[in-house]
């Protein structure tokens, strides 16, 4: 009677044990300013065909908002969503200002379609 307790009492140690020492979001880890930065220029400037100082200016514009982003962010949480925005609107506008106006539209879906995607049940 003894040793069944104590194997019961065994197991339900080991299984709480592995049950809690999973590890979390703990190695996951956003990419860097450049990785951000070669993705930009491979998914928004290559099929806008921008010349090399519009894609320079979309660059500088992306490279602030990453900064800025990660400046309000510690890891792996994300920024407030009003936040971002406002630092994306700012973005926006000086990207809207480096190219044409008539690829404006079509970098608004391209910018879009590369945001990370996620739940959104981390935003607050």
């Amino acid at each position: 009677m003894k040793t069944t307790k104590f194997a019961i009492l065994i197991a339900i140690l080991l299984i709480g044990y592995a049950c809690f020492s999973q590890p979390g979001n703990v190695g996951i880890k956003p990419p860097s300013i450049e990785e951000r930065l070669k993705m930009v220029d491979k998914e928004i400037c290559q099929p806008l065909n921008l010349d090399k100082t519009q894609k320079e200016k979309v660059s500088a514009a992306f490279n602030d908002f990453f900064v800025e982003l990660d400046k309000n962010v510690i890891p792996p949480a994300r920024p407030e969503k009003t936040k971002a925005d406002a630092l994306a609107k700012v973005r926006d506008e000086k990207v809207k200002q480096a190219i044409p106006a008539s690829l404006y539209p079509k970098y608004l879906e391209l910018e879009k379609a590369t945001r990370p995607k996620g739940s959104e049940a981390g935003r607050p």
